[in-house]
């Protein structure tokens, strides 16, 4: 790659989602996109309208907990959830984690002053996921490890884990390009065309 070029990736992040959102606003395009590949993901089993609600309660938890939410904090989020959960969020397993972002609720639902069945609602289940991630970023400062702690409370102890989320991102993060691109030219091609037949026949 020649230097000074900038890699088409940050050229996308920056336009779509230069940040998800400022405070409670989330650019549209992103959740679009986002929910599109959550119903491809599923194979249709959630709707596009289900999608979009939870791409939308993983993008303001995000917001609120760091400030900002990229493409590929959206990516990362998104990956968690399907290796966790399928993007279901009602369901409880063998350990007591519930919802989408599978959250141990004895070991954290008290820590943040909520009852065990609040963690169905997809908005707290984001919103108290993403603090758990934070949690272990914030005290490994590396992302496998910290992907490994989220699912077994140690470093080192779910490394496979982490590989898994991290291959899952990459998948969405390939998808999530197709789409923007498709979803940038598809408006010029139809203006094109509508251009064209306006024309006057010669």
């Amino acid at each position: 790659m020649v230097r000074g070029i900038i890699p088409l990736n940050i050229i996308l992040c920056f336009l779509v989602l230069i940040s998800f959102a400022e405070g409670q606003v989330v650019h549209p395009n992103g959740i679009e996109i986002c929910s599109q590949i959550i119903h491809e993901m599923t194979e249709g089993k959630i709707s596009r309208v289900k999608a979009k609600e939870l791409s939308l309660a993983i993008a303001n938890a995000g917001n609120r907990h760091f400030g900002k939410v990229t493409c590929g904090d959206m990516w990362l989020y998104m990956a968690i959830v399907h290796i966790e959960s399928g993007f279901r969020n009602n369901i409880v397993n063998d350990f007591n984690c519930r919802g989408m972002f599978q959250v141990h609720a004895p070991s954290w639902a008290g820590k943040f002053g909520i009852r065990y069945a609040d963690l169905l609602d997809p908005d707290i289940n984001a919103d108290v996921g993403i603090q758990v991630f934070k949690y272990y970023l914030l005290l490994y400062r590396n992302i496998a490890s910290t992907l490994s702690a989220y699912n077994s409370d140690h470093p080192r102890a779910a490394l496979s884990y982490a590989r898994a989320v991290l291959y899952t991102r990459q998948k969405i993060k390939k998808r999530y390009t197709e789409l923007f691109k498709h979803a940038a030219t598809a408006p010029r091609i139809a203006s094109e065309i509508e251009g064209r037949e306006s024309e006057p026949t010669k």
